[in-house]
């Protein structure tokens, strides 16, 4: 996959909101996604971070039982946001599987869970000593555009 560079600036902007839970910023941020090209990228960006975060968390590819619990985690975490577990959960089934979110979720509402999910995975994930999550991303990011 390669990254376009101005939806990956958008979405590490609106991704840094996320990761700091700041409703009015991440809700201010989410308004550069208005356009419809423009939030089809940043979701399929979304999804690729999301599936690889997801991947590095459970060591491979996440069971049905990580994926719930993945879920429950994010949903309890993200308590700021409108995500609920079964919602994270079917994002998590339908990213790591390659389906389309089409069926899954209404495209505004996948937005914001993509943004949401994603944030707390790159913010829970264990770290290295001084790494944050944007350094994380930046691994995250070359290993998409790697796989192609």
């Amino acid at each position: 996959m390669k990254i376009d560079e101005r939806v990956e600036q958008l979405v590490r902007d609106t991704l840094h909101w996320a990761v700091k839970r700041q409703p009015v910023e991440f809700d201010e941020a989410l308004k550069a996604f208005s356009d419809a090209h423009l939030r089809q990228s940043a979701l399929e960006l979304l999804a690729a971070i999301t599936a690889f975060v997801s991947a590095d968390i459970c060591q491979g590819r996440p069971s049905t039982e990580q994926i719930k619990q993945l879920a429950e985690e994010v949903a309890d975490a993200e308590g700021w946001s409108s995500a609920t577990s079964p919602e994270v959960e079917a994002f998590l089934n339908a990213v790591v599987t390659g389906r389309p979110l089409s069926g899954v979720l209404p495209a505004d509402s996948a937005v914001v869970l993509a943004f949401v999910v994603a944030a707390s995975l790159l913010s829970f994930r264990p770290k290295s000593e001084g790494e944050w999550w944007f350094n994380y991303l930046d691994k995250v990011e070359a290993a998409i555009e790697a796989a192609g």
